[in-house]
Order: structure tokens, then C-alpha cells, then sequence
């Protein structure tokens, strides 16, 4: 069986809250939502995940992971942060995996292309095939760097590319991921594309939700899925002010899966929420392991 992992939306940031860090350094913009997340510090939340990929990997061993955006809360170079988070994400998690990894930038981790490369090896979007299917890792926030706290402005899908990637691996099932596809922001080509390409279906991050998006048929009744993330939602106060530290199950930490066995034509993606204990402005949350939004689809083979 051929199994691959999809996670998002770690906002991987400094253990020092705002006002400590403008404290520290008046220079540096660190997020409102830095500091502790529901009662594990920003190192050990990304322990948790990690740790969350290696059970699914002594389970049933994984063919790869895939992380589509905003490792971090970099917001480069807008932040002026002390240290590269997405840096330390590939290296704290994507390096001690005993799977491959490639990640995707998301809105907040707004590095140019050369800067990527750098840290990754790779350019901001990509193709990588995985047991004879292919994941289309698109940039849809490719203007870079940021000029505020949220981070570059989102992109539509880059046709050529798609293109590209379609004529290159001609015939192979196709995933479009991203870090988000945003559906009102799409024109007709990249429509176009997707009805007429082997693409099996769509998974975006960035929306910190799981859950499965009925497309229509613009997008030939393919369905986009939302992966969740291991990050917050921002609540506005009746103050006016923004809070990120209100729990809701909507959006509890999690991860997609895929998988389908080698010569089949199914395949079978499911969200799956740890079992985390979470400490929050409005009470403590014990949760259990979770699986939701289980869906078969076909692919070509």
C-alpha cells in the first residue's frame, strides 16, 4: 500500500509572546499569536506533530510527506524575526522523518524563490511523484517578500506550470495541492485544466479546517479538500481586539491521509485528529483520536 501524509498551517514562531519580544526588541514584529499554544510551547507543539507522523509510520510506513504552507509566521520580511522558522521546521521535523519531505510556502512564510531554494533544495512549486502518482505542488502566493503581518497576497494558479507538469508526466493521476486555492480568485483556464487532466482532487492548508468542498462542475465535480493544520483561529473580541488562544474542535490539530494500493484505481483520503490534551482561554479540552471526511475516489491509471 502506498500511503502519503499531508499537514499545514504549523505557524511555527517564537516561544516569547508579542509584548515580550517587542520588550526583548522593539525592531522585531513578532505575531500576536506567538508564544504558548494551548499549553504547549511553540517547540513542543511541533514535537506533537512530529511525533503524530511517526506513528502513522510505525503503523503502516508512509511513502512521503507533503506540508503545504506557512510553516512558519515568518512573514519575511516584514517580521524581522531572530531566526528562520522555516528553516528550523525542515530541520526539527522534515529531516528527522524516516520518510522523504517536501513542503510548500504558504502565505506567511514569504521567501523569494532564490531564499527557498536555499533552505530546501527546491523551487517555491514543484512536481513530485510518489508511487506512480503525481503531486502538483503549486505557488499560489508567489509575490514575495511580505510588507505586513499577512504576509503575500494570493496568486492565482500558475497555467504554465500546470501545463508543464501534465505534458511531463502524460497520463499519471494527478493531485493539485497548494496552500490555498481560492476558488473565487481561479479564471477559467486553471478550471479548464483541472476538468481535462487525470487530477484526481484538489488538497489546500490555510483555511486551518478539515472538511470536503463540493467544486461543481467548473471544476469537473472534483473535490477540494481542506487538510486542517496544527494552528489557531483568530476570534475578535467584543473589545475589538483579536484572540488566538479560544479553543474550538472545528479546528483542532490534525492531518490528511492518502492511500491506495499499488495497481488500484481507488484511492482513499480520510482527516485524522490526535488524541491532545488543550488548554484554552475558554476551558481545558481532552480529545480522542478522530478520524472524519473519509471519501473513495477514482484515479486513471
Amino acid at each position: 500500500m502506498h500511503r502519503v501524509l499531508l499537514i499545514s498551517d504549523m505557524h511555527y514562531t517564537t516561544e516569547e509572546t508579542h509584548e515580550e519580544m517587542k520588550r526583548i526588541d522593539p525592531a522585531v514584529n513578532t505575531s500576536v499569536a506567538a508564544g504558548d499554544a494551548f499549553g504547549h510551547t511553540q517547540k513542543e507543539k511541533i514535537d506533537l506533530l512530529r511525533k503524530a507522523i511517526l506513528a502513522e509510520h510505525e503503523k503502516a510506513p508512509l511513502d512521503g510527506v507533503l506540508v503545504l504552507g506557512d510553516l512558519s509566521i515568518d512573514d519575511y520580511d516584514f517580521r524581522n524575526l531572530p531566526d528562520n522558522y522555516c528553516r528550523r521546521f525542515k530541520e526539527e521535523v522534515m529531516d528527522r522523518l524516516p520518510c522523504p519531505a517536501w513542503a510548500l510556502a504558504g502565505n506567511h512564510d514569504s521567501y523569494p524563490d532564490e531564499v527557498w531554494r536555499e533552505i530546501f533544495g527546491y523551487g517555491r512549486q514543484f512536481a513530485v511523484e510518489i508511487g506512480g502518482s503525481v503531486f502538483v505542488m503549486a505557488d499560489t502566493f508567489a509575490t514575495t517578500p511580505a510588507h505586513g503581518a499577512s504576509g503575500s497576497p494570493y496568486t492565482p494558479l500558475d497555467v504554465k506550470f500546470l501545463r508543464g507538469v501534465a505534458e511531463r508526466f502524460d497520463g499519471k493521476p494527478l493531485y493539485l495541492c497548494a496552500h490555498h486555492i481560492k476558488e473565487s480568485g481561479e479564471g477559467e483556464e486553471a478550471m479548464a485544466w483541472v476538468r481535462a487532466t487525470p487530477t484526481v482532487c484538489m488538497f489546500r492548508g490555510h483555511t486551518h479546517h478539515d472538511g470536503i468542498v463540493a467544486t461543481g462542475e467548473r471544476w469537473g465535480q472534483k473535490p477540494l479538500i481542506d487538510i486542517g493544520g496544527y494552528a489557531y483561529n483568530g476570534i475578535c473580541t467584543p473589545e475589538g481586539k483579536w484572540t488566538f488562544s479560544r479553543f474550538s474542535f472545528a479546528w483542532a490539530w490534525g492531518y490528511q491521509m492518502l492511500e491506495w494500493e499499488e495497481g488500484s484505481d481507488r484511492v482513499l483520503t480520510y482527516h485524522v485528529k490526535p488524541a491532545y490534551r488543550y488548554l484554552a482561554e475558554n476551558g481545558t479540552f481532552e480529545t480522542v483520536r478522530t478520524v472524519s471526511s473519509m471519501i473513495e475516489l477514482t484515479r486513471s491509471l
